[in-house]
């Protein structure tokens, strides 16, 4: 049977990477041209997101023909007769989606705390719960699968996701690696206008998510130096709120970053491992 072809009610998680629009196309191309009702597409914006990523999510929609649905949340502490934090998803569309953060700093100013690798409450709470709640006012209930891109040759975040049943990844299942999307993507006549490192996206995703190993963020901010000062204002402002104000205990504040990346050299060395995250390529 053809793992691109999904029995709905399903949440197709585009990422706005390479990979799972490859994964998007395989299904589109399974169902002859054209998605049933029961299939949905989302795409839930951080406002981190590169201007290309927004651009590319726009272009497959646009080149496929295919309804792509952009959410986004807005967090904000919960009043009397609450709950303790309040998340409003919202529908956008390429002019109106957030650039600047806005939905993720929302999150941030809510708690008054810093997403990190232990606690990574921003995937959760902007992206996994946003979908999960447009889905349930779509079907009026939670029983639907989640398509997830994520490949073959990623065989730790498969077996991870597997644990939750609903979870469905059509790439891992066909076998399919990163040669296979790098060869579907040179026959295309669009693309990610990002650099694509031996297949990977290095600035996919939010730009200097936390979650990237250390030298992979400072050659994007080499590159932007920009980049760095949203990330750095968090960790200003929460910093004054808690003690431990940075996003990564285990790497340089993002500020000390921007000041490493255009300076000579680089006086220290951190781990570089880059944790994988729900987000996906």
């Amino acid at each position: 049977m053809n793992p691109y072809f999904i029995n709905g009610p399903a949440a197709i998680s585009f990422s706005g990477g390479r990979t799972s629009a490859y994964m998007l196309y395989k299904i589109i191309e399974a169902h002859d041209g054209k998605l049933p009702d029961d299939l949905k597409i989302t795409f839930a914006n951080t406002g981190k997101e590169m201007i290309q990523t927004l651009d590319f999510v726009q272009a497959c929609g646009d080149n496929w023909n295919v309804d792509i649905v952009w959410l986004e949340c807005f967090a904000r502490p919960g009043g009397e007769d609450e709950n303790k934090y309040v998340y409003d998803t919202v529908v956008v569309d390429r002019e109106t989606a957030s650039t600047r953060g806005e939905p993720f700093e929302s999150l941030i100013e809510a708690r008054q705390y810093l997403p990190n690798p232990v606690a990574r409450f921003c995937t959760q709470e902007l992206k996994v719960l946003r979908i999960r709640d447009w889905m349930k006012a779509q079907f009026g209930h939670t029983d639907w699968l989640n398509i997830i891109g994520i490949r073959a040759d990623e065989q730790r975040r498969v077996a991870k996701m597997r644990k939750d049943g609903r979870n469905v990844m059509p790439i891992a299942d066909a076998g399919e690696t990163v040669q296979d999307v790098f060869e579907f993507w040179q026959q295309q006549n669009f693309d990610l206008e990002l650099p694509n490192n031996g297949g990977i996206t290095d600035w996919g995703n939010c730009d200097l998510c936390f979650l990237k190993g250390f030298k992979k963020k400072l050659s994007i901010v080499k590159a932007r130096p920009d980049l760095a000062d949203w990330w750095s204002d968090m960790e200003t402002r929460i910093g004054k709120e808690q003690k431990a104000g940075t996003f990564r205990s285990d790497q340089p504040p993002y500020a000390d970053m921007k000041i490493m990346a255009t300076s000579q050299g680089q006086l220290f060395d951190f781990d570089d491992e880059t944790i994988p995250c729900y987000c996906g390529d």
